[in-house]
């Protein structure tokens, strides 16, 4: 509350100040075409092997390794879907024949009815419909790799060098040729077959959902043989007893090779005693050549029951778990699995078959003697949007959650190709998922559908872009590009599609989904501006098929700090959960930790925030971004102004009737009242609230609880109040004695309890700095204060 006087600065010759900023400009371009002109220059040679190069070696990666003539028995293993089968990119020549986007299927699994057409090669296309026909002609795009395609595929990532010089590739095309064999299997949903010159066509109305293992059976792990450790016996679920109590089989759990790091992505040691596994696992796969069935992917079945491990009540609680608990150290050991609920208030209706919900995803890093580099004190992980259903098991007739991930994905070493995703393709796939090498959490959110829906059309959209990279070929990551600014894009484009079409939509819903809106969207743009590329993006959606704009794809700092409360993954994941539990809906909070949990040379590594591990930095900093990048808004204003009204109400009769205040009217100078205005605004208003507000207190977003939120209230109220005698003692000896007097102790105390209420209310610092840097101006200025410091600021 006391003001330091600033030195003198001396102001340089014109042509010097341009120097700095010219040398940073040039050193910001150097930065930003470097990697391109030395890729571009490079002598041309083989890139090295990607992971995907890697793991293909192995025989078990391949799918020669699993004849569609062996079939497992019927009895223990079931289809993995309706309609399944592998994607093969046709030649570019016959793709140039009839200008519609379509690939070959050969089809591993058929409806009843059509068991005459698995391991038919058939052709897949898109349903005849205006609208969907519109959206895949937005996406449709000649791709042709260059500068940027060459250095990506030399810093080991998977290129989709087939594509290379096609001339009007769509979704289809560009996920059957994302990788360089035809291995990615996919399973179909709104399938229509029609007959075309006599062949049958397949034709859809939905993206093909990328999905691993053609069968799935329920199984327990019951022993591994010492001599074959891939091969383990185990027991199937039996319905009608309802147990691990039916057919024992010999299965093979393969232990992947090495990635381009030397990690493997699964290995089966420990998998017999992890905790994970007590409910039993589902694996999906296929018989081999010999008969045998081989997993391509496990899921925990404890993770999809409906059963919780723990049940928070009231939104308090919630948000405090959402930002403190659920990524601590405790919940990130290796191996543990765990389900929480959250409650926000009131009566929750149980989780009920048929009903949807969103996911939020985000994994951590890799850490331990084999783990990643960490750049910059930060672990920056990864963000998905997602959805679940809760389906009947068809193998113990219980209700289950099924997932499904919106991978807004760039190119990669591990051949994770951008697009939506089940569980047994993403997380539980052998090759390439996460489940054993990173710490996971899926937050599961029971929303409004109609936001499902159109959030689905929106990704599907920006993930086709991300396989294509617009016609580039590839997708690589800035601060204004990547998983999760580009989320955060489809779930803006899906908000504002709604907004437009709110006269479509059911009345009774309008209210509730509008005011969710209104929150996320203050999220998502946290300036209250929004950015060009997203709106001349969603502008294309409005009447999909017209013009010949194109898609924008903007690498502008400005722009990535426009959204920069979704730069993060961390971030975006703990406060849109947080708005979510806010606005009343039902969360689940899904973790697992590299499971099985035994290779002690990996470490699960919560993702953070901005230089997050850095011990005090990692907390403090997103306190400050918080604080300073909230919005000023008018209720802010209100608030402030009525507080301020209130103290110096107060203020005034105490300071009056101690004689602290002066009734003597001082003469005013104006110029140097406005010098000093500017002073004080910085110091001491900015600097003390910055480091006794929003530095030392938990920002409200973080969920705290009254009693909490008294609590730290009190801290820095006695922080401010003890800050002024240390600072008369140790570097302003002018102020020691006023500084000691009590009655400006009580006033400084007062002060700082209405700054506490001003910005716990408001979440933004500038209402208490400006309360501050009223009083302080009025106290130097109006009512005797510089009298009383005995010396004043020179001006």
């Amino acid at each position: 509350m006391f003001p330091l006087p600033l030195p003198e600065l001396r102001r340089r010759p014109q042509h010097l100040r341009r120097w700095p900023a010219f040398l940073l400009a040039i050193a910001a371009l150097a930065l930003l075409f470097l990697p391109l002109a030395r890729a571009a220059l490079a002598q041309p040679g083989p890139p090295p092997p990607t992971s995907y190069d890697l793991a293909w070696r192995a025989p078990f990666n391949r799918p020669a390794h699993y004849p569609l003539e062996r079939r497992p028995d019927p009895a223990l293993y079931r289809p993995h879907g309706d309609w399944f089968g592998r994607l093969i990119l046709p030649p570019a020549a016959a793709m140039a024949q009839g200008g519609e986007d379509w690939v070959w299927l050969e089809v591993e699994q058929a409806p009843a009815g059509h068991d005459d057409l698995i391991g038919r090669r058939l052709r897949l296309g898109w349903l005849d419909d205006p609208k969907l026909q519109a959206l895949v002609g937005n996406v449709r795009t000649p791709v042709l790799l260059g500068a940027e395609a060459r250095l990506a595929a030399q810093q080991g990532n998977v290129v989709p060098t087939r594509l290379n010089g096609r001339a009007d590739v769509g979704p289809l095309q560009s996920l059957a040729g994302a990788h360089p064999h035809d291995d990615i299997t996919v399973a179909l949903e709104a399938v229509q077959l029609e007959r075309r010159d006599g062949e049958p066509v397949l034709r859809i109305g939905r993206p093909p959902l990328q999905s691993t293992g053609r069968w799935v059976g329920l199984v327990q792990l019951r022993s591994r043989d010492p001599a074959e450790p891939e091969r383990f016996r185990v027991q199937h679920y039996d319905r009608l007893r309802g147990g691990f109590s039916g057919a024992i089989e010999t299965v093979r759990l393969p232990r992947q090779p090495p990635d381009r790091h030397g990690r493997r992505f699964f290995d089966p040691e420990g998998l017999l005693e992890t905790p994970a596994g007590a409910d039993g696992w589902y694996l999906y796969g296929a018989p081999d050549s010999a008969g045998t069935f081989t997993a391509q992917a496990l899921e925990p079945r404890r993770l999809t029951s409906l059963a919780s491990d723990q049940l928070l009540r009231g939104t308090t609680a919630g948000l405090d778990h959402i930002s403190r608990v659920n990524w601590s150290a405790d919940q990130t050991r290796r191996g543990r699995v765990n389900r929480v609920d959250l409650l926000p208030g009131g009566a929750q209706t149980p989780w009920q078959p048929g009903d949807r919900s969103l996911v939020i995803h985000n994994f951590g890093g890799i850490g331990g003697p084999d783990g990643e580099p960490i750049s910059g004190f930060t672990v920056t992980g990864h963000f998905a949007f997602g959805a679940a259903r809760v389906v009947i098991d068809p193998f113990t007739g219980q209700p289950r959650f099924e997932l499904r991930y919106h991978q807004i994905y760039a190119n990669n070493p591990n051949g994770i190709v951008s697009g939506s995703q089940d569980w047994s393709a993403y997380t539980g796939n052998l090759q390439r998922g996460w489940l054993g090498t990173r710490p996971i959490s899926d937050v599961l959110v029971r929303t409004e559908p109609v936001l499902l829906e159109e959030l689905a059309i929106q990704a599907e959209v920006l993930m086709a872009r991300y396989r294509s990279g617009d016609g580039s070929g590839v997708s690589l990551v800035s601060p204004a590009i990547s998983c999760v600014q580009d989320s955060s894009q489809a779930l803006w484009i899906a908000i504002d599609q709604l907004r437009r079409r709110r006269r479509e939509l059911d009345g009774r819903d309008l209210p509730r989904l509008a005011s969710l809106a209104q929150s996320l969207n203050a999220l998502l743009t946290p300036f209250g501006m929004v950015r060009e590329d997203w709106r001349h993006n969603a502008s294309l959606m409005d009447n999909p098929g017209d013009g010949q704009d194109r898609f924008q794809t903007s690498r502008s700092l400005w722009d990535g700090v426009l959204s920069w409360r979704s730069m993060l993954p961390r971030r975006a994941h703990d406060e849109m959960a947080g708005v979510f539990l806010r606005h009343g809906d039902r969360l689940r909070l899904v973790r697992t930790n590299q499971l099985p949990g035994v290779d002690e040379r990996l470490a699960p590594l919560a993702p953070t925030q901005l230089l997050g591990q850095l011990p005090l930095v990692g907390v403090v900093l997103p306190r400050l971004m918080d604080a300073y990048f909230a919005p000023l808004t008018g209720r802010g204003l209100a608030l402030g102004a009525l507080l301020l009204g209130a103290y110096a109400a107060v203020a005034l009769a105490l300071g009056r009737g101690t004689g602290f205040l002066s009734a003597q009217r001082p003469r005013l100078r104006p110029m140097v009242v406005v010098r000093q205005a500017i002073v004080l605004l910085l110091t001491p208003s900015l600097i003390e609230e910055t480091l006794f507000r929003a530095a030392l207190m938990p920002h409200p977003l973080e969920g705290l609880g009254v009693w909490n939120s008294l609590a730290w209230g009190a801290l820095s109220v006695g922080l401010f109040v003890a800050w002024h005698p240390l600072a008369g003692r140790l570097w302003y000896p002018q102020g020691r004695h006023l500084f000691d007097d009590g009655r400006f102790l009580l006033l400084a105390s007062l002060m700082g309890v209405v700054c506490v209420i001003a910005y716990l209310a408001t979440g933004s610092i500038w209402p208490p700095v400006l309360i501050h840097w009223l009083v302080v101006l009025i106290w130097l200025e109006l009512l005797g204060g510089r009298r009383r410091l005995g010396q004043g600021i020179q001006g």
